[in-house]
Order: structure tokens, then C-alpha cells, then sequence
């Protein structure tokens, strides 16, 4: 296992903000003060449904008393928190000045559901270049609310800020983006909506250590946060001046973690299970949010990385087995990830079939073409048990019955 400190690891702008003073203060990191500085910096006061309070107040008390966050950490807490309050009260403006948004109704959504880094991505990115198909797009997931009262509700600003942002995370995180690239314009995951009720893993792999709120995840009910998430689909739909019956894409690879939540918010859901080899998925997991968490700490956290996100695999397939039993059959389908590499095309016609869908020669022409295009944004991930004192032995007497389950052949170069 790699045991050097994460400060290692530290481009010269991390560095740079962790030598700054006084940074984010404890004071700072409390509920109040994250809502009032989102209240001053929109002009709004009212959040309307307050169904974020206990996992924002979850995540700041394991903030405070089980993380070793640095300068930077703290201040990805607190800029991340703000943004997404902020977002809850734009969204409340449009809710309150346009209630006919939420009678809005989302029909039969195809929604990918997969371990993280079994090709969950691609297939939604493929799936969304189909016009037909509505999908979220990064910008409106890191800024989903329209700006009641400004130019075309805000849409020029909020792209441009998460273009920005995009940017700078490229640099504050080098390597992260290998293993998941992102652009402002790209389809993303609804994990983003999610997160602005902090039910979504994204804290998971940002802070390394937080283990009372990766207790208080695992357990929480969260119906609410997946209603709201529901919510602001509608909002997104209706901002863009969509017809109401456009089916949507999704995916989320949490959705393992909570298929009775997802099916009781999209009853008619149509559900696209992939599955990939666990020790490819795990290594790659456990080195994506290393990119990103080693970032917020200056202690070394490979361990900490490990052990919670080999967790989270383990309880996400083990869960996922158990509620698919429940589920009706014709809302689910399963695809292998050496089948899609073999013959998308023929991985998309079943996929279309399941979905009640003919593939047109038009969407198949444009999923072939952003695979030509997307060739150049991917494969420059590395990763390897060994940079987590793991052993392909002992990732499969965790996921052996995943394996078992799904029939998941091993991929060359095992361990």
C-alpha cells in the first residue's frame, strides 16, 4: 500500500490554499450559518421543503468530530453546501411562482443502475444522444434552478459558472478526471440532485474519514430526497420548455442502495442493470474517489478510501440482489459489460426492445458517432488493488456472490 501523506499528492493551488489564513472556521460549519450565507448571496429566504436538514446536519457533525480535513476540505464543505443551498432557494422561488411545475408528470424514465465504473457512463452518454430522450446535462445538475426574474431564467450564468468550476476542479484534482470526464454540456448522473439533500455519495468520496455520516447514508430513509430529486427533474423539464411525456434517461450507480426508494418515486420505471468483473469495478472505485478525497486531507487516506468504499460495493450489490427479488420482472433487464464492448449494437436494440423503443438508424448513427468522439476523453485511468494493500482474492471473498449471482465472467489481467 502507498503510505505517503496525501499532501504529496497536492497540486500548487491546494497547497497554496492550505497555507492561506484564517480559511473556514468551525463557526462557519454549522447549518445556520451555511443557510444565512445562501439567504444573503440569492436575496431569498425561503428553502421550502426541508428535507436536507438531517444529512446536511449528519454530514457536519462527522465533519467536526471523525475528519481530518484540511484548509482546502473545509472549504469544499462549505462552498459545496452553499451552492446547493442556494439552488434550494432558487428552486423554491420557481415552485412558489409556478406550482403547475410540480404537476408535472415523468413517464416510464429508462434509468441505468450499476456498480460505479461498470459502464454506467458510457451507456447513459450513448442513450442521450438520441433526441427523442431527455437527460440530465452537467451544469443543470451542479445548477438545476432557473433564476426567477433574470435573462432566460439564468440559463447563459449558470452554464457559465459550472463551466468555470469544471475548470478549476480539472487543476484542484489532477488525475480525477481521467476516470470520469466531465463537461458542462455532457450527460451526468442525478447523483448531483440528490446531493442537494446530502443523500447522494458524493460527501463519501470527497472527505475521506467521515464514518458517522456513512452510517447515518446507509441507513436514512430517503424518500423525500428522491421525491425532491423527482422535483426538480419537472423544474429542469419544464425550464427548458420540454413537452411533458419526454421519457428521460438516468443512471446512478447509488440506485443499488435503494431500488424500493427509486420504484415508489418512478412506479413504471424501466430498469437497466449492468454488471462488470467486482475486481475491476472496486480497484477502479476505490482510485476514483482517492483522486478526489486525497485532496482534503493531509494525512495519507488510501485506507480510510479502502475500507469505506469497498464497503459500500459490497452493501450497494448485496442490497440490489435482495430488492430485485421484490421487483416485477418486465422492469428489468440486464447487460454485461464485455457484451456491450463486444457488440453495442446489439446491447442497444435489447436495451430499446426493454424500453418499448425502436432504435432508430438516426440514434444508432449518433451513438456511433460519440464513441468516435468520446475515444479521446477516455483510457488514461490507472488503477491497482496494490495502491490499497488489497488482493484480487480478497475483493472476491467479498463480491463472490454478486459474481455468482449475475454470472460475471473474470476480465483478463485478474489481480
Amino acid at each position: 500500500m502507498d503510505n505517503k501523506p496525501s499532501s504529496t499528492y497536492h497540486p500548487p493551488e491546494v497547497q497554496a490554499i492550505n497555507a492561506a489564513t484564517p480559511g473556514v472556521q468551525p463557526g462557519d460549519l454549522t447549518v445556520e450559518a451555511l443557510m444565512a450565507a445562501a439567504r444573503e448571496q440569492t436575496g431569498l429566504e425561503r428553502f421550502g421543503d426541508d428535507c436536507f436538514l438531517p444529512g446536511l446536519s449528519a454530514l457536519l457533525a462527522s465533519v467536526k468530530t471523525d475528519a481530518s480535513l484540511n484548509a482546502f476540505g473545509r472549504l469544499s464543505v462549505q462552498q459545496n453546501a452553499i451552492g446547493f443551498l442556494k439552488n434550494r432557494l432558487w428552486a423554491n422561488a420557481c415552485f412558489e411562482a409556478h406550482p403547475e411545475i410540480l404537476q408535472r408528470e415523468i413517464s416510464a424514465p429508462i434509468i441505468i443502475v450499476g456498480p460505479h465504473r461498470s459502464g454506467t457512463t458510457r451507456l447513459q452518454r450513448m442513450m442521450a444522444t438520441d433526441s427523442r430522450l431527455s437527460h440530465l446535462r452537467t451544469w443543470e445538475g451542479l445548477n438545476p434552478a432557473p433564476r426567477i426574474g433574470q435573462p432566460d431564467l439564468g440559463k447563459s450564468e449558470r452554464h457559465a459558472e459550472v463551466k468555470q468550476a469544471l475548470a478549476t476542479a480539472d487543476i484542484l484534482y489532477p488525475g480525477a478526471f481521467l476516470g470520469h470526464p466531465m463537461d458542462a454540456d455532457w450527460a451526468e448522473e442525478e447523483m448531483h440532485l440528490l446531493d442537494s439533500s446530502w443523500c447522494g455519495f458524493s460527501p463519501l468520496g470527497l472527505y475521506s474519514g467521515i464514518d458517522s455520516y456513512y452510517q447515518w447514508f446507509l441507513t436514512f430513509d430517503k424518500t423525500a430526497a428522491y421525491r425532491y430529486m423527482a422535483d426538480l427533474l419537472k423544474l429542469i423539464s419544464w425550464s427548458r420548455g420540454e413537452p411533458e411525456g419526454k421519457r428521460w434517461v438516468l443512471k446512478n450507480p447509488q440506485h443499488m442502495l435503494n431500488l424500493d426508494t427509486l420504484l415508489a418515486v418512478f412506479p413504471d420505471a424501466k430498469l437497466v442493470f449492468t454488471h462488470r468483473d467486482p475486481i475491476k469495478t472496486v480497484a477502479s472505485t476505490m482510485s476514483l474517489m482517492w483522486h478526489f478525497a486525497v485532496q482534503h486531507t493531509d494525512a495519507n487516506c488510501r485506507r480510510q478510501v479502502r475500507d469505506l468504499w469497498l464497503d459500500f460495493c459490497e452493501q450497494a450489490a448485496g442490497r440490489c440482489v435482495a430488492q430485485r427479488a421484490t421487483m416485477p420482472h418486465a422492469q428489468q433487464l440486464d447487460v454485461h459489460y464485455e457484451a456491450i464492448n463486444r457488440d453495442w449494437r446489439a446491447a442497444m436494440r435489447s436495451i430499446y426492445d426493454f424500453a418499448g423503443m425502436d432504435l432508430s438508424a438516426e440514434a444508432e448513427q449518433a451513438m456511433a458517432d460519440w464513441l468516435t468522439h468520446s475515444e479521446g476523453h477516455h483510457g488514461g485511468h490507472r488503477y491497482s488493488l496494490d495502491d490499497f494493500g488489497l488482493t484480487a482474492q480478497e475483493v472476491d471473498a467479498r463480491m463472490m456472490f454478486a459474481r455468482e449471482h449475475h454470472g460475471i465472467a473474470y476480465e483478463s489481467g485478474r489481480g
